[in-house]
């Protein structure tokens, strides 16, 4: 009788172990969108700040201000979307080192992965660039380059409103950090080409879902890319 219930004991710990590997596996943040395919564009509303300390303990920052970044993604499927790829566009009046700056994007875009995370938390892959280069930041003191990199701990998402109909906006809280980037020239405060890892980012997004209503060819910081064309609002659900 001891017998059995000592294997019945390990029975039961073996079921609850596997029923927490289960549950654990099966996290993910995610988007309820009202249309499929759909267009979700963001806009910034705070300054977005990327930060970097150099060698020295001193704290150096890139800032864009509220409203000038931008981010546009196409969707397929419409509940538990936990996948997203977006391009960033970031307009003329972002200063870094105290001077103005030009964020280039040459191709790169933000990949949000909600897979394997807590609710509404995304993981942020920098992916896609063109072949040979990287985000680039410029200005006339030294250039800020970051590359291609994964797994960068987090953003996340929330709802300005669930309750219908008015469940339409989300904001992703961004809290990015260990950013890899390179300080490319003499006037830089770690002087040329000094690897960094320990950037951080900060900043939050408001963004919308749109049906998807065709598409156009534009231009924008010397990249060519193909934008969607938005619709009717939809539904957008953070979960």
């Amino acid at each position: 009788m001891i017998r059995k219930i000592k294997a019945l004991g390990l029975a039961l710990v073996a079921i609850a172990a596997l029923s927490a590997m289960g549950a654990s596996a099966a996290q993910a943040g995610s988007l309820d969108i009202g249309a499929q395919p759909a267009v979700l564009t963001g806009t910034s509303e705070s300054v977005h700040k990327l930060s970097f300390t150099s060698t020295g303990g001193s704290v150096f920052t890139t800032s864009c201000p509220i409203g000038s970044a931008s981010l546009e993604a196409t969707t397929q499927g419409q509940t538990g979307v936990t996948d997203i790829t977006a391009t960033a566009t970031y307009g003329p009046n972002c200063t870094a080192f105290g001077l103005a700056a030009q964020v280039v994007m040459h191709g790169c875009k933000y990949r949000l992965t909600g897979e394997g995370q807590p609710a509404f938390t995304a993981l942020v892959d920098i992916t896609g660039c063109t072949p040979g280069k990287e985000i680039t930041i410029k200005t006339a003191l030294c250039t800020l380059d970051i590359p291609e990199q994964k797994n960068l701990s987090h953003v996340f998402a929330k709802n300005i409103n669930p309750t219908p109909p008015n469940d339409k906006e989300v904001t992703l809280e961004s809290t990015v950090t260990n950013i890899e980037l390179t300080q490319t020239g003499a006037g830089c405060p770690d002087g040329n080409a000094h690897v960094s890892k320990t950037a951080s980012f900060v900043g939050n997004t408001i963004i919308k879902a749109f049906k998807h209503a065709g598409t156009k060819q534009v231009t924008k910081h010397e990249h060519q890319y193909t934008e969607a064309l938005c619709g009717e609002q939809v539904t957008l659900l953070a979960t």
